[in-house]
């Protein structure tokens, strides 16, 4: 029988985390509904040996796009009056994608057998988030399923924008740093070697700017295997130390201080947080189980422990905003201020949602700014390489006579 880990929440309201053996996820799901136990994730246990790989699967995926579409025409469908099996089983027939279309089989397959669609959607993780699959719960209880899959494909579009704008900010940069990379290695390898000939025999009277950009230009020729060694270990080394719960809290640190880009990961989180739990929250679901569902989209560590103590808090009886104020890093005044009245008000819903438009619009003023920032700084390095080179190459000819003589 195999055996699966899941997360659940208590009478209690408590994260409970184990492993249970079933024949399936829905009956295990079953079963530990009738320990009062509500599943919130649930997966087969992974296995310590054997290794199982499938090609195919590489290329198995379905796009923000894809999903996005899916959510809109089965809200419009389901709000026409269309059964939830009929609107699956249509959406499926349109689909281009051989995969998702396979998997909307699947869920058809599974409320045509008297399965909810939470219950269906939750055994495919590779396409529906944890998100979606407590909002689409929340709405089968509520009766409000057509409203959650509208609001859930505004998300997913904007959350597709954050992440085009940050793609898009790096393109530029990393097209310029390859075609920087490229140029100085063909001068280093092929320019500069042809021109150093005419010198050969004196290089010890070069100056000294020549004698380094020589030095760089025979280790590349000749040693460019131990270079190719040393940054594959360079890049094994930093996957393996972040594989380590150690290495990769340290990154996710970093990842919120470093130069530049800090602010912008702070603020892509903040908005995240805002629209994640706002949306939760409007959708019905209880708090707690919101804000544990919010840590689990996104990713870093330090942001979700802050959302566990919080989630500790709240579970104690205290406020959303009662612990904020330990992480001024992570959530400034005016974010705590705002949902402190939303709390008060009893309107935290659109309080989250202001603030997640909010930070919305500046990280797209963060991401131009950085892109601002980044130009100059690319062009300046290059400036300083372009020198280094030139002056290499002419200095010799300024004291060709003495080189010579």
């Amino acid at each position: 029988m195999p055996v699966f880990t899941y997360k659940a929440i208590d009478h209690a309201g408590q994260v409970v985390e184990a492993e249970e053996n079933g024949e399936s996820a829905e009956s295990l799901v079953k079963k530990l509904a009738g320990m009062r136990l509500s599943v919130i994730d649930i997966k087969p246990k992974k296995k310590l040996s054997g290794f199982s790989f499938k090609l195919g699967s590489i290329f198995e995926r379905v796009t923000g796009k894809e999903l996005k579409y899916f959510y809109v025409n089965l809200a419009t469908l389901i709000n026409a009056g269309c059964t939830l099996k009929t609107s699956i089983a249509a959406l499926s027939e349109q689909s281009d994608n051989k995969y998702f279309q396979r998997v909307l089989l699947d869920i058809d397959k599974d409320i045509t057998s008297g399965k909810a669609m939470s219950e269906s959607i939750a055994k495919h993780p590779r396409v529906f988030d944890q998100l979606f699959i407590t909002l689409v719960k929340s709405g089968e209880e509520g009766g409000m399923l057509d409203q959650i899959l509208l609001r859930y494909a505004g998300y997913v579009e904007n959350q597709e924008k954050i992440k085009s704008r940050i793609r898009g900010a790096m393109i530029l940069p990393g097209i310029i740093s390859i075609v920087a990379v490229g140029v100085v290695v063909g001068l280093l390898t092929y320019v500069f070697p042809t021109f150093m000939q005419m010198f050969a025999g004196k290089e010890h009277l070069l100056p000294a700017p020549t004698k380094f950009v020589i030095w760089v230009s025979d280790t590349l020729r000749y040693s460019y295997h131990w270079i190719f060694a040393a940054i594959f270990s360079f890049i094994m080394t930093i996957y393996m130390t972040l594989q380590t719960k150690l290495g990769w809290r340290w990154f996710c640190l970093f990842q919120l201080h470093v130069p530049l880009f800090g602010r912008l990961f702070r603020k892509v989180y903040l908005a995240r947080f805002a629209e994640t739990l706002g949306a939760l929250i409007k959708s019905g679901v209880p708090t707690l189980r919101a804000i544990h569902t919010t840590g689990e989209t996104i990713p870093n560590v330090i942001v979700t422990d802050a959302l566990k103590v919080i989630s500790s808090c709240v579970e104690r009886g205290g406020t959303i905003t009662a612990e904020m104020t330990k992480y001024p890093l992570l959530f400034p005044n005016m974010v705590i201020l705002m949902i402190s009245v939303g709390e008060s008000t009893g309107t935290i819903d659109t309080m989250l949602e202001k603030v997640g438009s909010y930070f919305e619009a500046e990280v797209q003023e963060a991401i131009s700014a950085l892109l601002s920032a980044i130009e100059p700084i690319m062009t300046v390095i290059m400036g300083v390489v372009v020198l280094v080179l030139a002056l290499s190459m002419f200095l010799p000819l300024f004291d060709i006579g003495k080189t010579f003589s």
